[in-house]
């Protein structure tokens, strides 16, 4: 099975007077995990529809392995794809399941039955192949759905939320599960998801979706320390982003309700900005940070989280020690100004920064 590069070029859907997809342009590259992530409704299933050729955008190409597929029919586009419900036959047994499509292509009986036999051997489905889908877990059933995708042995894969019916013991068994099966076949991958732990843990690449928009695309690392707008700042990370209002003052940025540190940011005085900090990039001890008040713990085991409030703007600390804080409690915080990433409040695109110079948040001679 060789893979192959997608290029989706000015892809646009709309259903009735709701834009789902606008003009979209994105290369998935040949080989590649790529997880397409999003809230609901965001586009990202129409998106892996109309790449399989199951949905007619209004507007725009598809083309798979250098060739136009946009009036090509589903069967003939090369792409498995695997849906968030199993679609298994419930007469069939694991093997006929698998082995059903490779049946309607006219392959004989004995490479059926080796390309069944690879496919389970892959997925642990060894033993299960006389049963029936009624006799299977969750995640056996999960399991079949994909070899029955893989058997096919398509130059593409497509996956539509295909965990969202798991429990979370489950979800990331199969997580573990669907990245060893890419690295071992190699095939392009595309993966629809609303969840951003599934989207971190399995992506070579993320592209994430706002409104029938691209918000932004790259590693999962660089999403995180690196988001492009406050919707990806907020949208990705478990607890997600602080986002603090605050402005551009000279050479400073004063937070709201809070303290101040050098700008080091492209900005005109007295911009309305918004500075973005990880909660787990905070230290809550630093006698020079700003003042805020707990109004709760959460005490997870591995981790702890604080919500806190400077004035009126909450926000959210992770740490692994031991030392327990109580509602109502002082905390003094700072963070490095490397930490930081900066917005424009009326945008939300991100400002990027001229200096990367190490500061502390409340530098001496910054007044809040």
């Amino acid at each position: 099975m060789s893979a192959a590069a997608i290029r989706v070029q000015g892809l646009s859907k709309r259903f009735g007077s709701r834009v789902v997809m606008n003009d979209l342009d994105i290369d998935f590259a040949a080989g590649q995990f790529t997880v397409v992530l999003g809230p609901s409704g965001c586009g990202k299933s129409t998106l892996l529809r109309s790449i399989a050729g199951l949905e007619e955008a209004d507007r725009g190409t598809v083309h798979i392995g250098g060739a136009d597929v946009t009036r090509t029919p589903p069967q003939h586009r090369g792409c498995a794809m695997v849906f968030q419900n199993y679609a298994l036959y419930p007469h069939m047994s694991v093997s006929d399941n698998i082995g059903y499509a490779l049946k309607l292509a006219g392959l004989d009986r004995k490479e059926r039955e080796r390309r069944i036999g690879e496919a389970a051997e892959l997925l642990g489905l060894g033993a299960l192949l006389d049963r029936r889908p009624a006799q299977l877990s969750g995640g056996q059933r999960q399991r079949v759905a994909i070899g029955r995708a893989i058997a096919r042995r398509q130059r593409v894969l497509l996956f539509d939320e295909p965990l969202s019916n798991l429990d979370a013991k489950l979800r990331q068994e199969m997580r573990i599960e669907l990245r060893r099966l890419h690295d071992e076949i190699g095939a392009t991958t595309i993966f629809v998801t609303h969840d951003q732990t599934e989207a971190m843990t399995l992506a070579d690449h993320i592209v994430l979706l706002n409104n029938g928009l691209v918000e932004q695309a790259g590693t999962p690392m660089a999403l995180y320390h690196q988001p492009r707008t406050t919707f990806v700042a907020g949208f990705i990370g478990t607890p997600p982003m602080n986002l603090l209002t605050a402005r551009h003052e000279g050479h400073d940025i004063v937070v709201d309700g809070g303290g101040c540190f050098p700008a080091a940011i492209k900005a005109n005085s007295s911009a309305a900005v918004m500075i973005g900090i990880r909660p787990e990039a905070i230290d809550l001890d630093d006698p020079r940070g700003m003042a805020a008040v707990v109004e709760a713990a959460e005490d997870l085991g591995s981790h702890r989280v604080i919500y806190a409030r400077i004035g009126q703007q909450r926000v959210l600390v992770t740490y692994s020690g031991t030392r327990t804080y109580v509602r109502g409690e002082t905390l003094r915080l700072s963070f490095s100004s490397q930490a930081i990433c900066c917005f424009d409040a009326i945008s939300g695109e991100r400002i990027e920064p001229y200096s990367t110079r190490p500061a502390s948040f409340l530098a001496e001679g910054c007044q809040p």
